[in-house]
């Protein structure tokens, strides 16, 4: 019997083509983390030119965040709704937009409007990508180029490091033009996006079988093992016997899928909370510290290098035998008693040492989540249901910046991260709730 669409991707050889789809959609991973860090990094600078308080900066580092909410949520929608490679093609272009325009923001209110409108083009790059790049990728790479993709973020954050380290301390206006630097590579990627293949398993999906099978079958003859027989009997029957897709989509994963999204939310929530409290603020609070300015953007540059190789390394471990439940339990754990030592760390060092230990383990935690995640869902509501636990979880990422700001005056450094040890234990029980998926062929 012929096999499936979904069966066929499984059993190909990587080819040039799985490379080249993965790199141009993986990029937008690479931007997300680029924009972010720079806002960390010009955080520094804006504080004492717009003479923002400890609480606006905190609400000025939500505020893409809450962009995030709206872009993550709706793109993943979208995304099952009218396809993967629609969502990725304007997305990033909203995010190329916004971030041009808010190098002009003249105060607080306007940087934090441009930074929540950009802050919709890059969430709904985080909850189309890895769901469309699931769909290509066979069960024994899927992992290690998942969790790259992820790696990407990290690899972004490290070049605005460079930025922030290099321009924003030459200049009064060196955050606006590091806000152009990171806008413009966009644009090319933009374009090159026009040229990837849409889902086949999405198109399957929604019964355009024969555009299915004529991009399995050029992943087929870059392989060398086209067959030479017209469209498979099964690949027919796979198309026709698939019930027709609700309009509802967040009802369905909560009608149909109840138990997993429920956990997932919970994963994403408490994992972002704590990310992103730590990354935006990191610059400012290790200068609340005692550190210069320059001397904590050095710091931020070597900390995001520690995140890059947690995000490689976990990236290649889910797919050994210790799957990714194994790896997502222990990271977490481990990431909260590293938060716990950087609340007692008084020297340079024993910060720099700990501080790189949490960026390491949880940039690795999000390589592992952003599979873990669409692979516990159908193609039906698989961007969607990464759509949405990554906007529940960006609500914790809203909540995070602005609580450090909060915080910050009363508990003081310490205090901040005594309290995102606690949250990082929580994660860790819904995690033993949810399937392992490692090595097998996604539900159509």
């Amino acid at each position: 019997m012929a096999a499936s669409i979904s069966e066929r991707l499984a059993g190909l050889p990587l080819t040039r083509r799985h490379y080249r789809i993965w790199l141009v959609a993986a990029l937008g991973f690479f931007f997300e983390g680029l924009d972010l860090t720079i806002v960390g990094a010009i955080l520094v600078a804006i504080i004492k030119l717009f003479h923002m308080t400890d609480a606006q900066a905190g609400l000025i580092g939500s505020t893409a965040l809450g962009g995030y909410v709206v872009g993550v949520a709706v793109a993943g929608w979208i995304g099952d709704r009218y396809g993967r490679k629609f969502v990725m093609q304007y997305t990033l272009l909203v995010f190329t937009i916004f971030t041009l325009i808010a190098a002009l923001s003249w105060n607080t209110l306007s940087f934090g409007i441009l930074r929540f409108l950009t802050g919709i083009g890059i969430g709904g790059e985080s909850a189309i990508v890895t769901p469309y790049l699931s769909e290509f990728f066979q069960p024994r790479y899927r992992g290690r180029f998942l969790g790259i993709s992820d790696a990407l973020f990290t690899v972004g954050m490290i070049i605005a490091s460079l930025i922030g380290l290099l321009l924003i301390p030459s200049s009064p206006d060196g955050w606006r033009i590091a806000l152009v630097v990171a806008g413009v590579p966009a644009i090319y990627v933009w374009i090159i996006r026009r040229y990837l293949p849409e889902s086949p398993m999405w198109l399957i999906r929604n019964g355009r079988r024969d555009e299915a099978e004529s991009i399995v079958r050029e992943f087929e003859n870059d392989a060398g093992v086209a067959d030479k027989a017209p469209v498979s009997d099964v690949a027919q029957k796979e198309s026709d016997t698939i019930p027709a897709i609700s309009k509802n989509t967040l009802g369905d994963l909560w009608k149909k899928y109840t138990k997993r999204t429920a956990l997932l939310w919970v994963i994403w929530f408490f994992i972002e909370l704590v990310y992103y409290g730590f990354l935006v603020w990191l610059p400012s609070l290790l200068v609340q510290h005692g550190f210069s300015v320059v001397k904590s953007l050095e710091y931020s540059f070597l900390i995001n290098i520690a995140a890059l190789l947690g995000g490689v390394g976990a990236s290649f471990l889910q797919d050994t035998k210790a799957g990714r439940k194994n790896v997502i339990i222990i990271f977490f754990l481990l990431a909260g008693i590293s938060s716990y030592l950087l609340s007692q760390a008084t020297t340079p060092a024993g910060v720099l040492a700990t501080g790189g230990l949490i960026s390491f383990l949880l940039n690795g935690l999000f390589s592992v989540l952003y599979t873990f995640t669409p692979e516990q869902y159908p193609t039906q509501v698989r961007a969607s249901g990464q759509g949405f636990a990554s906007a529940f979880g960006h609500i914790g990422g809203v909540v995070g910046p602005f609580l450090v700001g909060a915080v910050l005056a009363s508990f003081g450094f310490s205090g901040i991260f005594v309290l995102f040890a606690l949250f990082l234990l929580v994660p860790i029980a819904a995690v033993l709730g949810l399937k392992e998926r490692r090595g097998t062929v996604l539900e159509v």
